[in-house]
């Protein structure tokens, strides 16, 4: 399974290894070297079959189903290496830094036309983010592509961390 994550200020990917996921309720402890985190609200959307070079108008073949996320960054080594241009990996990929909802919900018709009414400043839509990662690489089945919601924010340590979606939580989890 990999985990795709489509920031909101590039129009690029990247991936985070899987150790990255952590489950809904867990705790994400800050590594020594990272005195400062990030993060994002995302949109995950899950893969439900195999796919390369998808065409835009035949992405929706290919989920079905999505839940919330969060990417967290190590914002000193984001800082860093985006100003070197170097790799965002050390500051992206750290363990546990993919907080994901337990709770997958069924794309509902009206739902896809809300989030494309309220994406349309960030010029992504789902069926053409799938469209541009098929381009470079295949997808398979339980994939997971994380659509950030907002440019990253500053959080504090300690906090929780809590989401909900059409009024039920989905997502929580604590920072240390």
């Amino acid at each position: 399974m990999k985990l795709i994550c489509l920031p909101v200020q590039s129009p690029h990917f990247y991936l985070k290894p899987d150790t990255a996921l952590l489950r809904n309720g867990r705790c994400f402890y800050l590594p020594d070297h990272c005195p400062r985190i990030s993060g994002s609200l995302a949109l995950v959307v899950r893969i439900t079959r195999l796919g390369r070079h998808i065409a835009p108008q035949f992405a929706p073949r290919y989920y079905h189903e999505t839940a919330l996320g969060f990417c967290l960054y190590a914002t000193d080594l984001l800082e860093q290496n985006s100003a070197a241009g170097a790799s965002w990996a050390p500051a992206c990929a750290l363990d546990y830094s993919a907080p994901l909802s337990d709770i997958f919900d069924p794309l509902q018709e009206e739902e896809v036309f809300a989030w494309k009414e309220w994406q349309g400043g960030l010029n992504r839509s789902i069926d053409q983010s799938i469209a541009d990662i098929s381009r470079s690489i295949s997808l398979r089945m339980g994939d997971l592509i994380w659509i950030e919601l907002h440019p990253p924010t500053p959080l504090l340590v300690p906090s929780q961390i809590v989401a909900s979606r059409n009024g039920a939580l989905r997502l929580h989890f604590s920072l240390h």
